[in-house]
């Protein structure tokens, strides 16, 4: 079973519960690169499938999470929803994987924002991400 990387720390730890508190936790590591956004999480045992795999939901609500944090520090923290967010399953993770995500910023307009992202168990490639975000009232 692998463990968390040393340093990181969960993303959310507000006094209530968020979705991705509850889905999570999701953590984020030390330092961020500008531009790029990390995230990582444990598979637990709740995080899978019947098959005893990571379900696809638990690894969609991370490709949100990360894709719109890259928005959310692109627009300088204003608010915006996704109305857009494309993840292609590519291969799997199981209980006890670390699974970790990097997203960038594609384009950003005045109204729309586009981000990418790839996911990986170790250094397997399991899902890539792609989405857009409106910056609401703009």
């Amino acid at each position: 079973m692998e463990k968390i990387p040393d340093g990181w720390t969960p993303i959310h730890t507000f006094d209530y519960d968020t979705f991705e508190k509850l889905a999570g936790p999701i953590y984020k590591p030390p330092q961020q690169v500008d531009g790029e956004q990390r995230y990582g999480f444990l598979v637990e045992k709740r995080h899978c499938n019947p098959y005893d795999m990571l379900h696809g939901g638990m690894l969609s609500t991370l490709a949100d999470t990360l894709l719109g944090s890259v928005v959310y520090h692109a627009t300088g923290g204003v608010p915006i929803a996704t109305i857009y967010l494309n993840t292609e399953f590519i291969s799997g993770a199981r209980e006890g994987d670390w699974v970790e995500g990097c997203a960038t910023l594609r384009k950003k307009g005045r109204r729309i924002v586009f981000t990418q992202g790839e996911f990986f168990a170790g250094e397997k490639l399991i899902a890539t991400s792609a989405g857009a975000w409106t910056i609401i009232g703009a």
